[in-house]
C-alpha cells in the first residue's frame, strides 16, 4: 500500500530514521525509555519529549507513526540519563 504523506503507515515496519530504525524498534526504544527512566509513566515521558500524552500512548500502543524527531530526542534523553535503550 503506497501512501503519499511521506510516512509509513503506523502498523508497518518502515524505517523511521537514517539509522534504519523500524517502527517496531522505535516503539521498543520509547517503551524502554519510559519504563527505565520515567517510572513507566506515559505522562512523564510525554513531558520530557515535549509531546502530548495521547501521542506517546499512540506510539507505544502502535496506533501512531513514530517519527525520526521523537527517536532522536529519546536517544538524547537516554544518553543524558545513562539509560541503555538499544
Amino acid at each position: 500500500m503506497e501512501d503519499n504523506t511521506g510516512q509509513a503507515p503506523a502498523e508497518s515496519g518502515g524505517e523511521v530514521d537514517d539509522r534504519g530504525t523500524t517502527q517496531t524498534e522505535g516503539r521498543a526504544i520509547l517503551k524502554k525509555l519510559r519504563d527505565a527512566g520515567f517510572e513507566g509513566s506515559d505522562e512523564k515521558l510525554a513531558l520530557a519529549l515535549g509531546r502530548p500524552v495521547e501521542e506517546v500512548q499512540g506510539w507505544t500502543g502502535g496506533a501512531e507513526t513514530v517519527d525520526d524527531d521523537v527517536i532522536m530526542k529519546a536517544r538524547g534523553i537516554a544518553k543524558e540519563r545513562g539509560i541503555e535503550i538499544e
